[in-house]
């Protein structure tokens, strides 16, 4: 029992450490076990929900300083379909989170030869709020303060302080 209690400790150090405080430890415990043990997005050096999927996490860029938001993101966001190909980016804004089912993706088939594969980054501003069933498609780039709606199908662009929603996305509000 002793034992144990040291790695509990060891844990919940960590946990504050990494400014996890808002990730329940029972997420954050189920969690590594899929990660460590059962080996899904055992590459990804953060916590990921147990039922996303982080392909290419090498090729995500993330803001130097105050990671915490994007990293709770990660942790507590179930669903979630990262898949960031060779040769492509995707760049996360200082402040920006996600609900679940959120699909990014940076390569795409081509529209009649099948393996025609086009590949383009994407980029998310700061302090985005991107909503629960979202698909962002490759070469998007969001600007700062961008909320986007739930089951938005992000295809193009869009500037910053701006509501955008639909299939495809289009601009609802422009925020002052």
């Amino acid at each position: 029992m002793g034992k144990l209690k040291i790695w509990i400790k060891a844990f919940l150090e960590k946990r504050n450490k990494l400014h996890l405080l808002h990730v329940p430890v029972n997420v954050l415990l189920w969690n590594w076990f899929h990660q460590r043990i059962v080996g899904i997005n055992r590459s990804v050096p953060c916590s990921v929900y147990y039922t996303s999927k982080v392909e290419g996490f090498k090729n995500i860029i993330l803001p130097k300083e105050n990671t915490t938001s994007i990293k709770i993101s990660f942790a507590v966001s179930g669903g979630a379909y990262l898949r960031i190909f060779n040769g492509t980016t995707l760049e996360i804004g200082e402040g920006t989170l996600w609900a679940f089912n959120l699909c990014i993706i940076t390569g795409n088939h081509g529209l009649i030869d099948r393996s025609d594969y086009t590949y383009k980054s994407v980029k998310l501003g700061k302090n985005c709020w991107i909503g629960n069933g979202v698909t962002i498609l490759p070469g998007v780039e969001l600007g700062d303060n961008v909320t986007v709606g739930a089951n938005a199908v992000v295809t193009k662009s869009f500037p910053s302080n701006v509501v955008i929603g639909g299939n495809p996305a289009r601009i609802i509000k422009v925020v002052p």
